[in-house]
């Protein structure tokens, strides 16, 4: 016979089913419960002790450490629905009300417990209607309130701008999803109804609808999560994607911009090493722009206007620096103050943040005055708001140096703010000193030496008498406690003192309340104001760590031209110069010089040479000064870096195939103002595979698309392609022989490398000498029979028949083929698939 459900199990069951795909937090008491499967998945996931009401599973977490076992559960990919008493059980008639709050999901999280402090939290959205070739994209961060819109051509775009926002939870339409499969693996993905993204509710930002419908799915998300208005998100933004530089997931991290491609490396990113703000909206501010430098020349020299100023004023750029360390994250703090999730420890800092501005603005005028570029001028001018300044007028002497962190608790308000709450705290006090004056009376009225008046939660006030002077106790004493060596009494005198204490306390309370809802509310008000201010803290935050960073490491103004020159004068590696001893090397390509084949021993430094140059472009287009003596550059609209492999084995795919993938990326992407580094390219097949393949590609780059390319490879093969294309160079990196031994100099030089040094390396590396002596005998006997390095690619297809036979069913597949029909990508396919049928 099924047991009989109580009310409140009733009530549980109700909610639950509401949120079916979420773990209910039930508020019973001073815990959190969950009850049946949610009960066990909390005690398996955050290891608590499952117990059972009524015979169902029970497992429950205290309401006050809620957030850090929710912020468990979401990391392990749960979404969690948190159900409120919404009245108070002392006033409910019967069942306590209650109602789900808020559903908190990964994308929707603002505790800055659980955030990482450097970094957004980005809800997304990806919509593509079945048969639109474009995607519509929108990017929320609720901890911060930004809230923008793009849209896209290509899946390639698509995946760059995904992984350049690593988003962490990713909303589809239910009857999409399945064509986003593959570009959204491994991401935390929430199906949501189609009905959705049935409203564009912008309609006049010049972006296309799909990324409008986009922003309208987003908003409909986070009202259906957070149960009530978000206020601190900002007017949506529409942005193009061309309107920062493009890097595809590859480039960001073969060129490890803001994380390691080795765990346990995080200091060997350009993000740690430019990384100088002082405060956690200057560095989100930082990682935008490393992971999205600008394309508008305008833009970026003045950013440098205000970078230059700054390296070159160094005492107001220290003085500053310290101002800007006492303003504490206010995009957070306003996004805490949006969402209804303020406390008085968040109005604490957000007042000691803005009372920290005046000094700030004043600092940018006294310290710079008419040499100020007209950047830091408007930074200046933001800072000025006077109802920003009369926030902190009106509330700087509002709360206690260490408020409660619940405002429940009391105690927030200081003294002499409020004439109403200083009276009932005079009165609470007159009556705790009542009780001191009534224990002595007491004790001289009974003549009990021992009594004394005490209190807890449970009883309240009390009258205690040791066991010994019970005798003495008088007739209108009631007993209220029995302990092992006394015994605890109340009387009508006391009692009315509790009263009063108490009903004095209950005001006192509520008031502090009144007055701090009151506060947050008028502070509310001007959450758009209070963004502006954070805007200008971030972005000269920014300015500020980017010339810090500029005068510790000896950077130097970027020069842009209007042509497709690059000239790079002691160029040194960002990062590498901070590990150890660097040698400066130089790159000259002028107009009409665009692909430079770079040769050369492994470990002598060709591979730091191509990722210098790519991280030197990108400083430069974020308005950053650059790691080297001089550098005059183009600006680049995207930016390749094929360094390494991209080994997708797990997913079914080789090394090779995954490095074709790629190029064939790079060929349908690339422009003459794009800026490719590739290193090694075709080492993944056979030898004379890999040079044709390599020479192939190297050829397309220079006669068709002159791209500015650095060509990185051990084929001496392809070095003979500048005596055929006039843009084409050799460069090298010089080694020193000694004897037997061998020198790297690192230093990058014209011309052709005369040998690999492989068998070098590989005794730098500590394999025995047995093995290298006898790989030292068996190269030499092969370069005697067969001297790859004096073949050419000419040569190397007229002296080895590729596939023998001319019934040969891959040469019969060949002639089929009609290369003038076939992109780039179906050629890199087609012969991918050919070489494994050889295979």
């Amino acid at each position: 016979m099924a047991t009989q459900q109580t009310p409140m199990m009733k009530q549980y069951m109700r909610f639950k089913a509401e949120h079916p795909d979420a773990i209910l937090f039930f508020h019973l008491g001073d815990f959190y419960e969950a009850f049946f499967e949610d009960a066990e998945t909390l005690a398996r996931e955050l290891d608590i002790v499952l117990t059972s009401r009524n015979g169902h599973p029970m497992a429950g977490v205290p309401i006050r450490r809620g957030v850090s076992y929710i912020n468990r559960l979401l990391k392990k990919g749960y979404k969690v629905a948190v159900c409120q008493q919404v009245e108070d059980p002392k006033k409910a008639q019967g069942l306590v009300k209650r109602d789900v709050v808020r559903i908190v999901t990964p994308g929707t999280v603002i505790d800055e417990s659980v955030l990482d402090a450097g970094a957004n939290n980005y809800l997304a959205v990806v919509h593509r209607p079945i048969g639109e070739e474009r995607t519509g994209l929108a990017f929320v961060d609720l901890s911060t309130g930004e809230f923008t819109c793009t849209s896209v051509g290509s899946a390639i775009a698509c995946r760059s701008e995904i992984e350049r926002r690593d988003p962490a939870e990713i909303l589809v339409a239910a009857n999409e999803k399945t064509q986003f499969d593959e570009l959204l693996s491994e991401r935390t993905i929430t199906e949501v109804p189609s009905e959705s993204f049935a409203a564009a509710p912008y309609p006049a930002l010049g972006v296309d609808e799909c990324a409008l419908r986009a922003a309208g799915a987003i908003l409909a998300y986070v009202e259906t999560t957070q149960k009530e208005a978000q206020s601190q998100i900002r007017p949506l933004r529409a942005y193009d994607v061309s309107d920062h530089v493009d890097l595809d997931p590859f480039t960001i991290s073969s060129l490890e911009l803001v994380r390691p491609i080795r765990e346990g490396q995080e200091h060997g990113t350009l993000l740690h090493v430019l990384d100088q703000a002082v405060t956690s909206m200057g560095r989100r501010r930082l990682r935008r722009l490393i992971l999205a430098p600008l394309t508008t020349r305008e833009a970026i020299e003045a950013r440098l206007d205000v970078v230059e100023v700054l390296v070159g004023g160094s005492l107001v750029r220290q003085e500053l620096r310290e101002r800007v360390k006492g303003v504490h994250d206010l995009e957070r703090l306003v996004g805490r103050l949006g969402a209804g999730r303020f406390r008085p420890y968040d109005l604490n800092l957000l007042l000691r943040s803005l009372q920290a501005i005046p000094p700030i603005a004043a600092g940018i005028g006294d310290g710079l005055g008419d040499t100020a570029p007209s950047e830091l001028v408007s930074i200046r001018d933001a800072l000025r708001d006077p109802d920003v300044d009369g926030l902190c007028t009106g509330y700087a002497r509002m709360l206690v140096d260490q408020p409660p962190v619940d405002s429940r608790d009391g105690g927030m308000i200081r003294d002499g703010y409020n004439g109403e709450l200083d009276r009932l705290r005079t009165e609470i006090r007159n009556e705790r000193e009542a009780l001191t004056t009534l224990e002595a009376t007491e004790r001289e009225r009974t003549g009990i030496p021992s009594l004394k008046v005490g209190y807890n939660k449970v009883f309240g006030y009390y009258l205690e008498v040791t066991r010994a002077h019970l005798d003495k106790v008088p007739e209108e004493y009631t007993r209220r406690q029995t302990l092992a060596n006394a015994e605890r009494f109340v009387t009508d005198r006391l009692h009315a003192i509790e009263e009063r204490i108490a009903l004095g306390e209950e005001r006192a309370k509520a008031l502090e309340i009144h007055l701090f809802d009151e506060a947050v509310e008028a502070i509310g008000a001007q959450i758009p104001r209070v963004q502006s201010v954070s805007d200008a803290l971030a972005e000269l935050d920014l300015h500020l760590g980017l010339a810090e960073a500029a005068h510790k490491y000896r950077y130097v103004r970027p020069t842009f031209v209007d042509g497709h020159e690059m000239q790079i004068r002691a160029g040194r590696h960002p990062v590498v110069e901070q590990i150890e001893e660097f040698v400066p090397n130089d790159l000259d390509l002028p107009e009409g010089r665009d692909l430079v084949i770079l040769t050369g021993p492994n470990m002598a430094g060709k591979s730091v040479y191509l990722r210098q140059t790519a991280l030197i472009c990108l400083m430069a287009q974020m308005g950053s000064f650059v790691s080297a003596g001089d550098a005059r550059l183009p600006i680049v609209d995207r930016v390749f870096a094929r360094v390494g492999a991209s080994d997708m084995l797990v997913a079914g795919v080789s090394t090779f195939m995954m490095e074709m993938l790629e190029v064939a990326a790079i060929l349908e992407r690339a422009s003459s103002r794009s800026l490719i580094i590739l290193d090694e390219m075709g080492r993944g097949t056979s030898t004379f595979d890999g040079v044709s393949i390599a020479w192939a590609v190297a050829e397309e780059l220079a006669r068709r698309l002159r791209a500015k390319t650095l060509f990185a490879t051990h084929y001496q093969e392809l070095t003979q392609l500048a005596e055929e294309v006039p843009n084409v160079v050799n460069l090298h990196v010089a080694v020193k022989e000694v004897g037997e031994e061998v020198v790297f100099l690192h230093r990058v030089e014209p011309g052709v490398a005369v040998g690999s040094y492989g068998v070098h390396v590989a005794r730098l590396a500590g394999l025995p000498d047995r093995v290298t002596d006898a790989a030292d005998r068996i190269l030499a006997e092969l370069l005697a029979e067969a001297p790859l390095s004096e073949l050419g690619a000419r040569q190397v297809a007229e002296r080895l028949p590729l596939f023998g036979t001319g019934d040969h069913p891959v040469l019969k597949a060949l002639a089929k083929l009609d290369p003038e029909r076939m992109t780039p990508l179906d050629a890199l396919a087609t012969l991918a698939k050919l070489k494994a049928e050889l295979d």
